[in-house]
């Protein structure tokens, strides 16, 4: 018997829950979305599936392999846009006789829980949790080994360690190695997936904490979700990034894209804002004298891991100088690598609205680099608007970032600034004078 699972695409409601892999790998307590699906088809008889995923299948691929676990023969074939079952069924309905499960078995969007469509998993964040609360009584299935009941309501998972001086408030489920911490209160209403790490003191309920998340100590979050660093409150509809690690963080290994700026620059950043200040006075004091605004409040989209739409409300505030253009309009930036949001290089933050017109892949690279001072657009004189040749060298940026191209884009940047050409322009013409006076030379010999 033949069937078709189609994976959600991106949904633009719950964005943040796809920052690091896509809707159909989301972890639901203890397992993920797709292989609640793969088992329920295998229930149901299938032995072949097709899966049609549109966000990162390559990431689909890894986690299901070819189906062997379910006993099932498993193919995940890429697609552009999100189909509907109407719409798989006329492409991938080679023979409809032969063999597929009965409609509407036979082809299903994965945007509920198997036996749940009544509960919508991606309309909006409280739907998110509206079904982890109706799923919680299905959990307890024969199959999950190591999953048991510690007390009515609250289940726990395999090498799970709770704190004897821990608080737990039905209903609850804890995943498999799960660590909290003495003090600590969790629940009600309160799941925390594998490996996730709640130190001493901290409150959670009606709160979902995603895999390797570490809660640090007496953090409290009510009506939240919890994906390493990123938190979102499910009534409010809206997210953040929370900047310090010792709060709220990923367990998993990090991108580059979110190494910390190092104290050395911050220190720089300290001592060219108060060698600038001189510089940057004449332009604030003319703004006040006209009665006009003196800074500029900006919000940039903060660097991501994946490719996804930023949700929203998670952003980077910064300032600069108004009605001024060019480099001194960035000086108050300097500030921002004091703080951490900004390091010296990096791409150049986008706001929310610009973000949004990058339409692809590539272009969406730009998101996944640091924020920067200075970018690989402005030592090509690129400034400020985010024009296809910018977006190139954004995305370039992105995947080829290193100390070596840092320095030469800070060193080319900085010789554009001062002398208003770029270096490679004296470089190509002392290359030209060395080969014409080896010219000269081979002719003279």
């Amino acid at each position: 018997m033949k069937a078709i699972l189609i994976c959600p695409g991106e949904r633009n409601e719950v964005a943040a829950l796809s920052e690091t892999v896509p809707l159909s790998n989301l972890t639901f307590l203890g397992k993920t979305l797709i292989e609640y699906w793969l088992e329920d088809l295998a229930v149901k008889g299938a032995k072949e599936v097709c899966v049609l995923a549109t966000d990162r299948p390559e990431q689909v691929r890894a986690l299901v392999g070819g189906g062997a676990r379910w006993g099932l023969r498993v193919e995940v074939l890429p697609e552009i846009r999100e189909l509907t079952a109407a719409e798989a069924r006329v492409k991938y309905y080679v023979n409809p006789t032969a063999g597929w499960l009965p409609v509407p078995m036979d082809t299903r969007v994965m945007d509920h829980l198997p036996g749940l469509p009544e509960f919508p998993l991606f309309t909006s964040y409280a739907d998110w949790m509206a079904a982890q609360r109706a799923w919680l009584p299905h959990v307890a299935t024969p199959d999950r080994i190591g999953v048991h009941e510690i007390r009515p309501g609250i289940w726990a998972g395999l090498h799970t360690k709770i704190s004897p001086e821990a608080e737990l408030h039905a209903p609850c489920w804890i995943g498999d190695e799960v660590f909290i911490g003495p003090r600590a209160v969790i629940g009600p209403m309160a799941v925390l997936e594998r490996r996730a790490l709640v130190e001493r003191g901290a409150v959670i309920s009606h709160s979902y904490i995603g895999p390797e998340t570490f809660v640090g100590e007496v953090t409290e979050l009510h009506n939240s979700i919890a994906l390493g660093s990123t938190l979102t409150n499910w009534k409010l509809n809206s997210s953040i990034k929370v900047s310090d690690a010792y709060l709220l963080c990923s367990l998993a290994r990090h991108s580059s894209a979110f190494k910390p700026v190092g104290v050395f620059s911050r220190i720089g950043a300290v001592v060219v804002l108060l060698a600038t200040l001189p510089f940057a006075l004449f332009p604030m004091a003319w703004s006040a004298f006209r009665g006009l605004p003196i800074f500029r409040k900006m919000v940039a989209v903060r660097p991501r891991t994946s490719l996804t739409a930023p949700p929203p409300g998670d952003g980077v505030i910064y300032y600069e100088l108004a009605n001024f253009q060019g480099w001194l309009r960035r000086w108050p930036q300097l500030w921002s690598i004091i703080r951490g949001d900004f390091a010296w290089v990096g791409n150049r933050p986008l706001t929310p609205h610009q973000a949004v017109k990058l339409t692809n892949e590539f272009e969406r690279l730009w998101l996944t680099a640091r924020l920067g001072l200075i970018s690989l657009a402005d030592m090509q004189g690129i400034y400020d608007a985010p024009s296809n040749d910018a977006r190139g060298h954004a995305s370039y940026y992105a995947v080829r970032a290193t100390w070596r191209l840092d320095a030469r884009i800070f060193v080319g940047s900085m010789f554009r600034f001062l002398f208003g050409f770029p270096y490679a322009r004296v470089r190509d013409a002392l290359l030209r004078s060395i080969h014409s006076l080896l010219g000269e030379e081979r002719k003279a010999t």
